[in-house]
């Protein structure tokens, strides 16, 4: 069992004390904050965008919104009419945005909740229980595209995805939005009045101003807890919130690789349920993620683990409560643990699985009005199977590799005055065969004092790993933790921070959670200065410098310490400049790229210098350029890459853009194998002298017939080229000498020597043909190899690659969202409750 000395209880208790008696949470409607007056209505507008219904005013008073860039603080240039009403089932929005040039309106289409086109935007936040930390938020741009985020603090979650409804129009004095929000699409008290955080925003992309209704200072923390006060709201009842999103797939996959062809249908269910009117079950039964984006991969010869993104919607919608400190990488669920059991001289391995089939998912998320979140998810995963071939028999046999797995995670979270929380934290894996299952509790606190200008942070965690043996055995309990403490400025154009971060020796998160590597001891600090209104040329300005001082945990020895600073500036015409460098000036001490306890390896000082430089985002052309230069002059090792990015906007509906990066590495030194003795001894530890040439090329296109239909293209090719030049015996004291080892096997080649190629493409034809459903059609195609034969350049190596097998796959994919209010409405009349 691990120990903890008083020093290092001392955080940890902090913060369970503050989650054990928690202060009272304090209503964000003080006063100086703007109020919105509602009213109810009998008969509900149609949602077209034309504001002639009788409950619209025909001259509205417009107001102007204060902007929130470039000018923080001052008037909108332009003026805007907001009205809202509500009835027992809605909330209904109209807008209409003056503009004195409405030929200059932007309204580029795109998908969904892409705020990144040339576009004006007007959107609402709603913040149903005034806690001044969370929002729904939902948004219309000029070309009537939906976009909608879920709030939470700092956090805008786009993977939230409602279902409401909106439209536009276009006269003579500007545009026009029209907005229905269903009451199911929200979260809220049941109470007989209602008094909502409410904040409306307007960008004009022409001008690249963005505006609030009520004042938001960039200079404060927060975005929620500067929102309005909505009143006005009376008897309203939060309704059965129930939804089925049913799905059938079909699936064409061309294996060329294996030479096998499969067609394939599936069908499965979402299932969203309101267990009262805060707290919300989701459910996945028989879940298909064969049409998510492909990832992208990358050659790995470090000593850590590559963290991919997540990508498939039910393990990115609404799970922000469960990003604490690491703990849940939801990529977990489904990736394969196990390894294949075999006698590598007398059998071979046919196929092995590269993923475990996802049986079914749960989720219950939510916060009441006292401010308590509380979040559960589980995840069950089948067994894998590899398939072993005897060499001599040709008999084959199946080999077990992962067990029927359940994931589960518990978060309890409260919100505190203000903008602070605390919350706790526990996962667990189970594998159900007596293979190892994990455990791992957290907890965290984040206060911030009155003005949001001062933060203490503090989060803590224990790891339990049982270690399974043969049968009958008992298990080996295994144990480590973490904790970090921090003190910071959040606010104003000085903030500054300290912090401290610890990692025992045996703290591993990482059946469920991501950790790179622990066993460390870091202490952090940083400074930046920024400047939030114009001033002179600038529109915005950055600058920072942060340094830290790192050491392993046990033994307690140095390993590193570096300085880094960098800078940001965007000018009055939106182009925008950076810089940054970093210093190692001492050796560094690295004991984890040995891949042996015991073992480090020293490496002398280094430095880096970057620079970007990016244009105005509202030409038709953006372009961004990049360089790093990274030297270690003791050793003579560089590193060199060059980056650029160029958008081209043919058209309102069509965009292009491709991104290539270049990154070469001279003379780097790093792990590459061990021997043994006959014993079975460590003999050596070999390094390598390597150059790496790496290249990825990434080509986007986007056509949007209209604001529900259109078509995406990515194509994205990843070459890395490695390439050693000799060989080193890694000594005790962590230099490197001359080693016998040539890297070459029996059959004469370089084993070492790697050409990677890895090429994908997502073809995704998108129709929303009811609101919520969606008709999807998805081609992709994939290509990855692996070879010696690293004297090739990169048009041989990419026409070598194109003729290589290739693994493709159609899918067709129908989901359709059935509402219960809407359906029993449908069938038997009267309001929906």
């Amino acid at each position: 069992m691990f120990k903890l000395d008083r020093k290092e209880l001392l955080p940890l208790g902090c913060f369970l004390l503050v989650f054990l008696f928690p202060p009272r949470l304090v209503s964000a409607a003080d006063s100086g904050k703007n109020e919105f007056a509602t009213k109810r209505i009998t008969n509900s507008p149609k949602v077209d965008g034309i504001l002639d219904e009788d409950i619209w005013s025909q001259n509205p008073t417009p107001t102007q919104f204060t902007q929130f860039k470039p000018n923080n603080g001052e008037k909108s240039d332009f003026l805007t009419a907001v009205e809202l009403v509500y009835d027992d089932n809605a909330l209904y929005l109209s807008a209409r945005l003056f503009d004195p040039e409405p030929s200059k309106i932007r309204k580029e289409f795109g998908k969904r909740d892409d705020f990144n086109r040339n576009t004006d935007w007007f959107g609402i936040l709603v913040d149903p229980y005034n806690s001044g930390q969370n929002a729904f938020s939902f948004f219309v741009s000029a070309a009537g595209v939906q976009g909608d985020y879920f709030i939470n603090g700092d956090n805008w979650d786009e993977n939230w995805d409602a279902v409401w409804e909106s439209a536009i129009a276009y006269d003579d004095h500007g545009w026009t939005v029209e907005v229905k929000i269903p009451y199911y699409a929200l979260r809220f008290p049941a109470t007989s009045q209602q008094n909502w955080g409410i904040n409306f925003y307007r960008q004009v992309k022409r001008n690249q101003e963005e505006s609030y209704w009520n004042p938001v200072d960039n200079s404060i923390r927060g975005t929620v807890n500067q929102s309005g006060v909505l009143r006005g709201l009376e008897d309203i009842k939060p309704p059965v919130r129930l939804s089925l999103l049913p799905y059938a797939t079909t699936i064409y996959t061309n294996d060329g690789v294996n030479g096998k062809e499969k067609f394939s249908f599936t069908g499965g269910m979402d299932l969203k349920y309101g267990i009262n009117e805060s707290y919300t079950l989701d459910m996945a039964l028989i879940p298909d993620f064969s049409q998510v984006q492909s990832d992208n991969v990358v050659l790995n010869l470090s000593a850590y683990e590559v963290q991919y993104s997540e990508n498939r919607q039910f393990f990115t919608e609404g799970t922000e409560l469960f990003d604490k400190g690491d703990l849940v990488y939801s990529r977990r669920i489904g990736s394969t643990f196990g390894e294949v059991s075999y006698n590598d001289e007398t059998e071979e391995v046919v196929s092995s699985p590269s993923a475990a089939p996802l049986i079914n998912a749960t989720k219950i998320s939510g916060r009441n009005g006292e401010g308590w979140g509380l979040g559960f998810l589980n995840a069950l995963t089948n067994k894998t199977h590899a398939n072993i071939r005897n060499i001599e028999t040709a008999e084959t046999r199946e080999e077990q590799v992962d067990p029927l797995t359940n994931f589960n995670v518990l978060v309890v979270d409260k919100i505190l005055k203000n903008n602070s929380n605390v919350n706790l934290i526990n996962t667990n894996v189970t594998r159900l065969d007596g293979d190892n299952d994990a455990n791992v509790t957290g907890a965290s606190v984040s206060l911030l004092d009155s003005t949001n200008t001062y933060r203490f942070s503090a989060f803590g965690a224990v790891s339990n790993i049982y270690n399974a043996e043969d049968a009958g055995v008992s298990s080996e309990l295994e144990d480590g933790y973490k904790y970090s403490v921090g003190l910071s400025k959040v606010s104003g154009s000085f903030q500054y921070g300290v912090s401290r971060n610890v990692e025992s020796k045996d703290y591993d998160p990482n059946d469920f959670g991501f950790n790179r590597a622990a066993n460390s001891v870091s202490h952090n600090v940083s400074l930046m200065y920024r400047i939030f209104k114009p001033t002179g040329v600038f529109n915005y300005y950055r600058a920072n410098v942060s340094g830290s001082y790192r050491q392993l945990f046990e033994p307690r020895t140095f390993t590193s310490t570096d300085v880094y600073a960098s800078t940001y500036a965007q000018f009055k015409n939106f182009w925008g400049v950076g810089m940054s460098s970093s210093l190692k000036p001492i050796d560094s001490y690295d004991y984890f790229e040995p891949r042996e306890e015991g073992y480090y390896f020293v490496q002398p000082g280094s430095y880096s210098v970057n620079s970007w430089v990016e244009s105005d985002s509202r030409k038709a052309v953006k372009i961004y350029i990049s360089q790093n230069t990274w030297r270690r002059p003791e050793w003579e090792q560089a590193y060199n890459s060059l980056g650029a990015s160029i958008r081209y906007r043919v058209n309102n509906r069509l965009s292009i853009d491709f991104r290539v990066s270049r990154e070469s590495s001279e003379d780097s030194k790093g792990y590459v194998t061990k021997l043994y003795a006959d014993d079975e001894s460590l003999d050596e530890i070999i390094f390598g002298e390597r150059d790496v040439l790496t290249t990825n090329n990434i080509l986007g296109t986007k056509y949007t017939f209209n604001n529900k239909m259109g078509l995406t293209l990515r194509v994205r090719h990843y070459w890395s080229n490695v390439k050693y030049n000799g060989f080193y015996d890694l000594q005790g004291n962590g230099q490197l000498a001359d080693s016998e080892y040539e890297g070459i096997d029996e059959s004469g080649q370089k084993q070492h020597d790697t050409n990677f190629n890895a090429l994908n493409v997502d073809f995704v034809y998108f129709y929303q043909i009811a609101p919520g459903s969606f008709l999807n059609v998805v081609w992709k195609d994939s290509i990855s190899s692996s070879d010696n034969n690293t004297d090739i350049n990169f048009a041989e190596n990419f026409d070598k690659t194109l003729s290589l097998p290739q693994i493709n796959s159609l899918s067709v994919r129908l989901t359709y969202f059935i509402d219960y209010n809407s359906a029993r409405k449908y069938l038997f009349g009267g309001n929906s409750i």
